[in-house]
């Protein structure tokens, strides 16, 4: 077992240095501009500050390196690196074209229709094509190295017991801590079944869904390709590309998209960042599964 399989020379280090500069410029930017707030979930008005937004994943990146301290391998060797290098590239253009195309149609003027597509169309997306492309780019003559089935259900006790402490901590500041924005009222979702079919649609299609693809699927074969920081910084900048249709900032999509960029990436790549480095050092889906549902889903189940 290794943390790494080569590629090319330097290839990893171009991607380190530029997802590290995308993570420094954006949230410098927006502070910049006098943009120190955004919306932490498509599915909120409410506002959180930027530095609400960056303290509970920079807490929660310092817990997982600490907890514990070293940590087994837990990437095999790709017994064919050009499968790898093309199943890499299949999922990476997947998670780039659907929010691209979406953003595209909301710039049209047809907003409405992203809304109504954008959780319904998630399980096609994130979950029967990238399955359909990983078989057929599978490689010849035995199983997927990379296969999911072991981050369902880690057998050693310590994959479950040492997430416990960061996805607690970021949870508490993100949701209950001194800079998390006000919980929803009831005022918010007057209607109990819209409530809990929204939610209940969102943990599906949101919390499950985007880590099983964001963190299972396409980083596990970006660490193996990069390394394992260039593989969590590249997967979470596309992570944060996948709100650019729901997330829009600006009185139009295009006059906004500068704005919107920044936003995603110093918002919800962030959270990625978070996420990210749970899957990379624990190998635990429910691990990511729980700090998204703190994000998404907690501050409605505790109105």
């Amino acid at each position: 077992m290794t943390e790494k399989t080569r590629t090319r020379p330097g290839a990893d280090r171009r991607v380190l240095i530029g997802g590290l500069a995308a993570f420094v410029v954006a949230p410098a930017l927006l502070l910049a501009t006098g943009h120190a707030s955004g919306k932490p979930s498509a599915d909120s008005d409410t506002e959180l500050s930027l530095v609400g937004a960056l303290l509970p994943a920079l807490a929660g990146l310092l817990l997982i390196r600490v907890i514990p301290l070293r940590v087994p391998g837990t990437l095999p060797e790709a017994p064919d690196r050009r499968v790898l290098g093309r199943q890499a590239t299949a999922l990476a253009l997947v998670a780039f074209l659907w929010p691209l195309a979406l953003f595209l149609v909301a710039a049209a003027g047809w907003q409405a229709a992203v809304r109504d597509v954008w959780a319904l169309a998630k399980p096609i997306m994130f979950l029967v094509l990238p399955l359909l492309l990983l078989r057929a780019l599978r490689p010849a003559g035995g199983a997927d190295p990379f296969r999911l089935r072991p981050g369902w259900w880690p057998r050693e006790t310590w994959r479950w017991l040492a997430p416990v402490p960061a996805v607690l901590v970021f949870g508490w500041l993100y949701v209950l801590g001194p800079l998390a924005p006000p919980l929803p009222t009831s005022e918010d979702y007057p209607d109990p079944v819209y409530l809990a079919v929204g939610a209940t649609l969102t943990f599906f299609t949101a919390n499950v869904l985007e880590e099983v693809f964001f963190r299972g699927m396409l980083q596990t074969r970006l660490e193996a390709l990069f390394g394992r920081w260039p593989g969590i910084l590249l997967a979470s900048l596309l992570f944060a590309w996948l709100h650019l249709p729901t997330h829009g900032q600006g009185a139009s999509p295009w006059a906004g998209l500068p704005l919107t960029l920044g936003t995603i990436v110093a918002f919800q790549g962030f959270f990625g960042l978070f996420a990210g480095y749970l899957w990379s050092r624990y190998r635990n889906l429910w691990a990511q599964v729980a700090a998204h549902t703190a994000v998404n889903t907690l501050p409605v189940l505790l109105m």
